[in-house]
């Protein structure tokens, strides 16, 4: 995959998650990661299953692009 930003080659790669879910939570919501458990958001993982994200990474611009079209219900 090309970065979108600038053009460069990107890398695959894998966000791993530990005995939690990772999700994505809306900043004006955000109250850190203590009470994100008991938070609503975009759940990205299931802990017990596939607690991992497959990402691509540009080494160039420090950018990282996730894809959830098969992550989302």
């Amino acid at each position: 995959m090309d970065c979108p930003y600038c053009n460069q080659k990107m890398e695959e790669g894998f966000i791993h998650g530990d005995r939690f879910a990772l999700k994505w939570i809306e900043k004006s919501r955000d109250n850190g990661s203590i009470l994100s458990m008991f938070q609503k958001g975009v759940k990205l993982t299931d802990p017990w299953m596939h607690n991992e994200l497959e990402v691509y990474y540009c080494r160039n611009c420090k950018k990282m692009i996730i894809d959830l079209n098969d992550k989302l219900e």
